[in-house]
């Protein structure tokens, strides 16, 4: 195809030098004969340029240009491209009226947005929970509209990690906000309605935190009585066994509830000022592995070993993180057979932040247990926790301490290796000497 371009533009050329070359005979003037030529297939060249540029300029496809050689193939390639482009165009239409409708069928708030947080399109449910409207608040920064700190760190470090927030337009309304990262300049900001879903939540903690604090008296008066009862000189050792039996099970139940009133009081408090004291965890991991694990290793014979330094120092609540270290370290004890070494240190990370890590070189735990242990009275052996005294929220209660001093929880296990329970503090609470 492109040959005949070539060859029918060849053969005009060659007629212009021929007519050049008859006028120049005709004449005998060779140089302007030539120049006339030219001239005139200059004229021709900007007419054709100039019907293409109408063309173009219409978009009329009834008024393409009619001609041969270069230009037939140059306007030839143009209308090709230009039906390519409409076709693109309408399906590109057709998947963004697809991709509005799918955005505005769903049950949540959906706000697109540019590489710079400005709104780019937003559906009806955006209005409806965010007061966010498409057609006054379009090009406007979401950080101006929707004024919380958590949303602006969220969009800050472009984090997909779900936050909870109220809503702007009704306060008894509560919204799981989510930030989705789609390409570099869109991103997609999701809210839902998940005030039923916390009205419930916090109507389940309200009970047990009721509930442990009304069997708390009663429970404590019955295990009064039994120890009274114990003492009485004149009991059937029968009767005594089974006391005793009925004091151990009292004393059990005792500690659940002040565990459950210990998870009730993190999930319905925030950290006070007693967050921000300096603490010396060498000494705190000290005490505990000198004084409390003495006590209950007394008859296990484990081997405990120390990696602590003494310089890295932290802050947070002094008794929130005293129970994680007890927790984390009474589990590797209680939960470890007879013999088992166990290594507990205190490092910063290389990047900055302050990791405790409890190591054990017990039987391991398996990889089906390990999502699940932090969940309230989960146990991977029943029978053996029930005979150690564990009330089966001791990692629940570690979980929440980290998280409210902005931790994270590593647990590491392998069935015949041992299991690695490490928590690490953020950089902004480490403090190093």
């Amino acid at each position: 195809m492109w040959n005949g371009y070539q060859q029918a533009e060849w053969m005009r050329i060659v007629y212009i030098i021929l007519g050049a070359i008859l006028g120049g005979v005709l004449s005998g003037y060779w140089l302007i004969s030539l120049c006339i030529a030219l001239f005139l297939y200059i004229l021709w060249v900007n007419y054709k340029l100039r019907q293409i540029y109408q063309w173009l300029e219409t978009k009329d496809p009834t008024k393409i240009p009619d001609s041969d050689g270069f230009w037939d193939g140059i306007i030839t390639k143009i209308h090709a491209l230009q039906k390519n482009y409409d076709k693109r165009k309408v399906r590109m239409d057709k998947l963004l009226r697809r991709f509005q409708g799918i955005i505005t069928g769903l049950p949540y708030a959906t706000i697109v947005l540019n590489d710079k947080n400005e709104i780019d399109w937003v559906n009806e449910h955006s209005r409806l929970l965010l007061g966010i409207d498409l057609k006054k608040d379009r090009g406007q920064r979401i950080e101006n509209l929707i004024r919380l700190p958590k949303v602006h760190k969220t969009l800050d470090q472009n984090s997909n990690k779900e936050i909870e927030i109220v809503s702007p337009r009704d306060p008894n309304c509560q919204l799981a906000l989510q930030l989705i990262p789609v390409q570099s300049d869109l991103k997609l900001l999701i809210a839902r309605d998940i005030s039923e879903s916390v009205h419930i939540r916090q109507m389940r903690k309200n009970f047990i935190a009721n509930a442990s604090h009304e069997l708390r008296t009663p429970l404590t008066v019955i295990a009064g009585y039994l120890e009274i009862i114990q003492a009485d000189e004149n009991l059937t050792d029968s009767l005594r066994a089974s006391l005793i039996t009925a004091s151990e099970q009292a004393l059990r139940m005792q500690r659940i509830i002040e565990d459950l009133l210990t998870l009730s009081r993190l999930e319905n408090s925030e950290l006070n000022g007693e967050s921000n004291r300096e603490l010396n965890m060498t000494k705190i991991l000290t005490s505990i592995c000198n004084n409390e694990i003495e006590l209950l290793s007394e008859n296990m014979h484990h081997t405990l070993i120390t990696d602590l330094c003494s310089d890295l120092k932290i802050r947070g609540s002094e008794s929130e993180i005293v129970s994680v270290c007890s927790n984390l370290i009474h589990n590797a004890i209680r939960h470890t057979a007879k013999g088992t070494e166990i290594k507990v240190s205190w490092k910063k990370e290389v990047n900055g932040e302050a990791c405790l890590t409890v190591e054990d070189n017990g039987a391991g735990i398996p990889v089906e247990h390990l999502s699940h242990l932090t969940e309230r009275f989960y146990r991977v052996d029943k029978g053996r926790s029930k005979n150690t005294g564990g009330t089966g929220l001791g990692l629940a209660i570690v979980l929440h301490i980290i998280q409210r001093h902005n931790g994270r929880l590593d647990i590491q296990s392998k069935v015949g290796k041992g299991s690695t329970f490490v928590v690490c503090f953020p950089v902004d609470r480490v403090v190093s000497s």
